[in-house]
């Protein structure tokens, strides 16, 4: 596989995520350098690069005279990430946005996507629907901090074994996305928070469940 030359960091980051996010690269997997780019057909230099960016995103860690390896959150990191999201989220929902016609019918887009990946059974398009959701909902905001915050946290859950695990059922939780939906319709600021809550009540459920 080669890559043009542009924003080559960019373009490995965004490949090895997706392999760790689908299983490609398991979690636990040794990162080999030279192998990466001898693939990609490029130096060192930029896959260095982008695992330089993704430890310091949390996504892989190095460990001195061992090496690099695809990070394994235990069951307590795991749960302060989703955690703080969902602290993230329900500060937005207590914010009472007026959201727009047009960030509704996102919702409802990704909502709709969301039901059928997981009719599909579809990992990839799930999480990828999952995620543009929560991203318009703390982009609505207009608190550029707090999505840079929450966008880092989502990535970081993502790449978790815990996102194959608690998704063994994904049509129960793309569901729970539909009363955060008629919540902000409502404008029901308290209804909105409360959807949350349970959203993320399922997942600490599940997390604890697949461990």
């Amino acid at each position: 596989m080669e890559l043009r030359k542009e924003s080559l960091k960019d373009k490995i980051v965004t490949i090895l995520m997706q392999r760790i996010i689908d299983g490609t690269l398991p979690l636990g997997e040794k990162i080999r350098e030279i192998h990466i780019a001898k693939e990609f057909g490029v130096s060192q230099a930029p896959v260095r690069e982008a695992i330089i960016t993704l430890v310091a995103i949390g996504i892989l860690e190095h460990t001195p005279n061992v090496g690099t390896h695809v990070k394994v959150c235990n069951e307590k990191e795991i749960l302060e990430i989703y955690k703080t999201r969902e602290a993230l989220e329900t500060f937005v929902a207590d914010e009472n946005i007026g959201y727009t016609d047009e960030q509704i019918v996102q919702l409802k887009k990704h909502y709709n996507n969301m039901l059928l990946s997981a009719k599909d059974n579809d990992i990839k398009s799930f999480v990828n629907a999952d995620q543009k959701f929560h991203t318009t909902i703390l982009s609505a905001s207009d608190n550029t901090l707090l999505l840079d915050i929450w966008t880092q946290l989502y990535t970081r859950s993502s790449v978790q074994k815990v996102v194959k695990d608690y998704h063994d059922n994904f049509l129960s939780i793309a569901q729970l996305h539909l009363p955060i939906i008629e919540a902000i319709e409502q404008h029901n600021s308290e209804a909105h928070k409360d959807a949350i809550i349970a959203h993320y009540a399922n997942i600490y459920i599940n997390i604890k469940g697949s461990k």
